[in-house]
């Protein structure tokens, strides 16, 4: 987490002996992993490499580039800052796509909670409108929670590219996924899309 929001945030205030607790990941010493896509390697935070679980909390939105950004999205916070900058260069000229298929493939140890109480439509994520959908979205296959995710947006994830490169590993077909709770048809919000997304669309939706 970079320290201009740690400030605006103001965690050292409110949590004790905050430096010693917690380990700011763009900073951290790293170890090489390979093979990562087709770009060789990538060097990745020690601490990161080594949990036992990694827990991605991320925000229901919809992406300028990916057409989503949910839970897999969310591990490009994983990656150092200080190595490879803001927002994460590298990544971009590897293809997001592939980036993302390739990190939750790393982090395959993880936990997604996605939260959908107010989301973010149109040209997320950072400048699209507040879209309230009032739903959770939590599960350890985190394909799976981003095909659910997407399905609730009214987009379908078949669809989705980076989606379809993890389903090797994951559910993204809704009959494959166990899901528990309300319905997907019951707490659905379609959210809006840019030009040019259309295509991602859920048929009836």
């Amino acid at each position: 987490m970079r320290s201009i929001w740690r400030k605006r945030a103001g965690y050292r205030a409110a949590i004790e002996r905050f430096d010693g607790r917690f380990v700011d990941l763009n900073l951290d010493d790293v170890g090489r992993v390979a093979p990562f896509a087709d770009a060789g390697s990538i060097y990745l935070p020690r601490e990161a490499l080594a949990a036992d679980l990694i827990v991605s909390v991320a925000r229901m939105k919809t992406h300028h580039w990916a057409g989503a950004t949910l839970s897999m999205k969310n591990l490009f916070g994983v990656v150092p800052g200080a190595l490879y900058g803001w927002p994460k260069n590298y990544l971009h000229h590897v293809g997001i796509a592939r980036s993302i298929a390739e990190l939750d493939r790393i982090f395959s140890n993880s936990f997604a909670i996605v939260d959908g109480i107010v989301g973010m439509e149109g040209n997320g994520p950072v400048q699209g409108h507040a879209r309230p959908c009032g739903v959770i979205v939590m599960g350890r296959d985190l394909a799976a929670v981003d095909a659910t995710c997407c399905r609730v947006m009214g987009m379908d994830p078949e669809k989705i590219e980076y989606l379809r490169l993890a389903s090797a590993r994951g559910h993204i077909r809704e009959g494959r996924i166990e899901q528990r709770g309300e319905t997907i048809a019951r707490v659905r919000t379609p959210f809006a899309l840019l030009p040019g997304f259309e295509h991602l669309r859920l048929a009836g939706s």
